[in-house]
Parts: C-alpha cells; sequence; structure tokens
C-alpha cells in the first residue's frame, strides 16, 4: 500500500477519509477500510505489484514500499491484483524465519494486526526510507505513514510546534524524532514495535555502528557493485517494461551499465533541451536505452507546490518532488519498474561529511574532511528570534549525541543520514512512491550495511565509488559528466582537467556566451523573480499567523532578507502554503 492510518480504538470511515485528503488535493485513491476490536485501519492504493493487503481468518497484513524479497524470487512483480509479496512476508514471519535486515531489502514498513488477540506488529525499514509516525496517550495509540494524515485525524493539525517549524525554514528537515506537530513523532528507524496486553514495546533488529568491517577498498567496492547488481537483476528478470531516470552525470551510468542489456527507456526532465539532455542522449544510445525527454513547464517548480507539499507533508521539503505532474505526461505508472540513482551521493560519497570549504567553492581541489559539527549550522540566524534557535539547537545536539552512541568517529556524517528524515532529498522517494513502481538501487539493505562500516576517507574524491563503478563506465569512458569531467577517470585525473572546463565555463556564463540553463534542475534564482513567485507570497502570507511570533520581522520583509538563503524562503513559502490550504 501507499499510506496507511490505523488507530488501536475503531474510529468512522468518514473521519478516516478525511485524515487522506490531507494527502490527495483532488481525486482520493481507493482506500481499503478494516474494524474490529483492535481498532481501525485505512490504507490507501499500493503500486507495487504483488504487496495487496492480505488478510485472513487470524490477521491483517499490510506491506508499504515494494521490499525485494531476498529469501525467494519475485516473480509478482508484474501481477496487478497479486498480494503474493504480502503472503510470503507472513508466512515467513509466522515461522520465525524473518531477518527483518536481511531478507527484504530496500523501503518498507509492515503491519501485522492479530484480529484475535488485538496485539500488532509494526516494523520500519532500516534507515526509515519509509517514515512512520505516532500519536500515543492513555485512550488510543495511532500510526500512520504520513505526518499530516495523523495529525488530523488526532486533531493536532493547529498543535504546531515551532521550534520544528525553525528547524525546517533554516534545514528543510525536522530533526528527529520531532515532527511539525506537538505530541506527534517518527518511530525509530530498523525497528520493530509490538502490542501485547496494552503493552507497547519497541525493538531495534539493526543500527549503523561504526564498526569498520573493510580493510580493503577493493574488496568494499566490489561487494557494493555485486549488491547493486544483485538487487536491479531481481527486478529485471522479472519485468518487462522497464523505465529508468538518465542524467548527464554517473549514478545512473551505472544502473544503466548493470542494465545494458535489458530494453528500458531512459527517461529525463529539462527545462529545455541542453548540454545536459545530450550527453544524457549518448548515454542512452550507448547503453541501450531508448531516450525519451520531457520538458517542464518554466515555473514547474512554482506550479506543483500545493500538490507535492501535501504529498510529502509537513516534515519534508516539496522542491524534491522531480516528478509530479510529469509522472502522468511520462506515464510513469505504466511501467512495472523505474529505476533511480537517490542516496548514492549520500552513502557511498561521503557528501554529508564535513569538507574543507574552499574545495566545495573550487570541486576541482581535492576533499578533505574537517570536524566541523553540522549540528550548529544556521543557528546564529538574524531572523529567527533566540529562544527558538536555542531550543532548536539542542535538540540537534541530542540527536547528534544520540549518533554518537554508535558512532562515535562519524557522527556528524550520520547526523543528515540516520533517520533519513535528517536528509532533505528523501522526499524525492516520498513522492515517486506514492505514484509509481520506484525502485532505488542505492537504498538496498547491503548497499547501506557497506556503506555504515567503510572508513570514510574512502568516500572522500569518489574513491569507493569509483573503484565500485568503473567496470560499469567503462563503454562511456570519453562521455564527459555534465558538470565537465570524466566520470571514468579517479579524481587525480579529474583535479589536472577539471579546473580548465570549470574556469571556461563560468568565464562563458558571466559574459553571456552561456545564457541558458544548461544543468537538470530549474534555476531558483531565476524563479525567486518571478511575478508567479510574488503572487504566492501574497496570497499565502496569511497562513503565517501561526508562526509569525518566531521572526523578529514582518513576513514580507523575509522575502526580501539576506539573511535567508533561497532555499530556506522556499521552505518558508511551504510552510505558509500548509497552514492556508
Amino acid at each position: 500500500m501507499s499510506d496507511f492510518i490505523f488507530s488501536s480504538k475503531k474510529i468512522k470511515n468518514n473521519l478516516i477519509e478525511n485524515s487522506f485528503k490531507t494527502i490527495y488535493k483532488d481525486t482520493l485513491p481507493n482506500i481499503k477500510k478494516y474494524h474490529g476490536e483492535w481498532g481501525s485501519l485505512g490504507v490507501t492504493e499500493n503500486f507495487y505489484n504483488g504487496f495487496n493487503t492480505y488478510e485472513n481468518k487470524d490477521a491483517i497484513i499490510l506491506v508499504i514500499g515494494g521490499p525485494i524479497l531476498m529469501f525467494r524470487e519475485n516473480n509478482f512483480i508484474n501481477n496487478i491484483t497479486s498480494s503474493e509479496g504480502t503472503e510470503a512476508i507472513y508466512k515467513r514471519w509466522k515461522n520465525g524465519k524473518m531477518k527483518w535486515d536481511e531478507d527484504l531489502s530496500g523501503p518498507f514498513t509492515i503491519l501485522i494486526i492479530n484480529k484475535k488477540t488485538s496485539n500488532f506488529i509494526c516494523i520500519t525499514d532500516l534507515m526509515s526510507f519509509i517514515p512512520v509516525y505516532s500519536f500515543n496517550n492513555s485512550k488510543e495509540l495511532v500510526l500512520s505513514t504520513h505526518v499530516d494524515a495523523l495529525a488530523k485525524l488526532t486533531e493536532k493539525t493547529d498543535n504546531i510546534d515551532k521550534v520544528s517549524v525553525t528547524d525546517f525554514i533554516l534545514h528543510g528537515i525536522i530533526t528527529y524524532p520531532f515532527t511539525m506537530y506537538k505530541h506527534i513523532y517518527q518511530v525509530l528507524p530498523a525497528s520493530i514495535i509490538t502490542k501485547e496486553k496494552n503493552s507497547i514495546k519497541t525493538k531495534e533488529y539493526w543500527l549503523p555502528k561504526d564498526n569498520k568491517e573493510y580493510t580493503s577498498i577493493t574488496k568494499a567496492a566490489k561487494d557494493i557493485r555485486e549488491s547493486l547488481i544483485e538487487y536491479v537483476n531481481k527486478i529485471t528478470s522479472q519485468t518487462t517494461k522497464i523505465a529508468q531516470f538518465i542524467s548527464g552525470g554517473e549514478d545512473s551510468r551505472v544502473l544503466a551499465g548493470i542494465m545494458k542489456y535489458h530494453s528500458k527507456d531512459a527517461i529525463i526532465y529539462l527545462d529545455e533541451m541542453n548540454r545536459e539532455g545530450e550527453i544524457a542522449a549518448q548515454i542512452s544510445k550507448i547503453y541501450n536505452g531508448d531516450f525519451k525527454p520531457f520538458i517542464r513547464e518554466t515555473l514547474y517548480y512554482l506550479n506543483i507546490l500545493p500538490e507535492s507539499s501535501s504529498l510529502v507533508g509537513s516534515s519534508s521539503q516539496y522542491q524534491h518532488a522531480h516528478t509530479y505532474g510529469l509522472h502522468e505526461k511520462s506515464k510513469l505508472n505504466s511501467y512495472h519498474s523505474v529505476f533511480g540513482g537517490l542516496f548514492a551521493d549520500a552513502l557511498l560519497k561521503g557528501i554529508r561529511i564535513k569538507k574543507n570549504k574552499i574545495a566545495g567553492k573550487l570541486p576541482f581541489l581535492p576533499e578533505i574532511k574537517t570536524n566541523e559539527c553540522l549540528s550548529d549550522k544556521s543557528l546564529s540566524n538574524m531572523v529567527i528570534k533566540k529562544k527558538y534557535l536555542l531550543d532548536l539547537k539542542i535538540r540537534r545536539e541530542s540527536h547528534l549525541n544520540l549518533i554518537k552512541r554508535f558512532r562515535s568517529n562519524s557522527a556528524n556524517e550520520w547526523f543528515n543520514l540516520w533517520p533519513s528524515s535528517m536528509n532533505p532529498a528523501i522526499p524525492n522517494f516520498h513522492v515517486n512512491r506514492r505514484l509509481f513502481q520506484s525502485y532505488e538501487p542505492f537504498l538496498a539493505n547491503k548497499i547501506v550495511k557497506i556503506a555504515a562500516t567503510v572508513p570514510q576517507k574512502w568516500k572522500l574524491n569518489r574513491r569507493l565509488f569509483h573503484k565500485m563503478a568503473k567496470p560499469l563506465l567503462k563503454p562511456s569512458k570519453f562521455i564527459m559528466h555534465g558538470e565537465g569531467w570524466f566520470p571514468y577517470y579517479s579524481w587525480v585525473l579529474k583535479s589536472l582537467t577539471y579546473p580548465f572546463v570549470y574556469i571556461t565555463r563560468k568565464i562563458a556564463k558571466k559574459i553571456g556566451i552561456i545564457n541558458n540553463n544548461q544543468g537538470p534542475w530549474s534555476e531558483w534564482d531565476e524563479l525567486i523573480q518571478s511575478e508567479k513567485w510574488e503572487k504566492m507570497i501574497e496570497e499565502y502570507k496569511v497562513g503565517s499567523s501561526q508562526f509569525e511570533d518566531i521572526f523578529k520581522q514582518d513576513i514580507n520583509i523575509l522575502f526580501k532578507s539576506m539573511d535567508l538563503d533561497i532555499s530556506q524562503k522556499v521552505n518558508l513559502l511551504q510552510l505558509l502554503y500548509r497552514n492556508i490550504k
């Protein structure tokens, strides 16, 4: 299923439907409803074949997402009406054989309700790629995979946590385990939540501990490559209609290399056919993909704010919803599998490791790790009142200290990785999984585990990723990355050749030789200069009433202030919309 709402006490059907209306702006999907002495459950349609809700005389079993079963074949992926995958998980669990960190790969949430005893078990995936939220009081426990739906059902939509509002504006995330709402919290990743005899217990089944299990970078790279191939092949061996998101970068080339001998559509979304698109077209041809570019509207990212922000929920940045609306134009829901390259940077290239600032400004220079604390980022902001910044600092330090308990040497990196809701990019998957059968191979369980156990120094300068990817990049060794370097070759060659391309392009843009967008994403510095942006501010600013006392300045001034960067202003606009919808 795509989303669920579970309550330990019975609730009416209309309350379930009204809760799901917070997710879907227009037409509600099909909602299955279940009631019993154990409580009530509402579940929306799942786009992943084989994972329909399964019910027998003893239990109700639902699966959110489309995990890959590692203990058997996944030959149900083509069957639209099947619950075979759900039944297989239930049977293995019932027989006491299920190992949640090994037997299921990729994002998932499992809920099993015992109809006879009113007990239940809820299992979250390794990193909470599909987060679960909870509300618990003396009368009931309510769980949901969508924070706004849960807030609606529990009548907490006006009970806003202003420290979380501050967090979201500044960082684009809300520090775990908090949410936008008081008394609603995110459930622990890689955990088993059980209810037995009116007692709720939570048990971890895996932690990304800082154990160094590899002494050879070559062995680690080989294991990553083999794990990616295994994950992808388990899907492609069972599907007949495949798509992948292609780009001018290297992550999609790796996946294209794995699927080189499979027929597939290579899809890209652009503002216009540009350098990125031309490179992607070359890559598609080399790796036997049918190149399909789709041009988005100039104001696409502003136009999708209402629908996509509702879809991802109040704790997530909507601006990562790169497919919303375009998914219909490109008919993504007609494919049995759509592959993306999300989190390759985060898990394997050390993008969340704090590095020397000059390497960030001049990306051709070697990356060197620093010990700067990420939890202090933006906490000296001049437009937000000090008391909210101080409370936020306490929360972020608490989360960092929690991670230090199991990652003493790399807590700063994993501060924005664990759980995955701490990474602003994860809403990309949250949107996609609710729209089509989205598969992200870099979220596979073996990839996550390896990423947790390799030395940080291997991730810097693409060393680990490059060793893993090089055999798959060989067919495109002479095709430049969209940014101007060659992925097949090491960081040493990049440091020697990339400066010339980088500086030349900067000069060309400065003097007007290059005057259009050459990348894959829209340029926000242009979007916020549009008339549409000003109209949205004017329309949405009435939504500031619940949190305007957070700021030292008027809302209108904030959007002109230099104390908020572009992304923070977009976060603020999203919050304003959330309060008027």
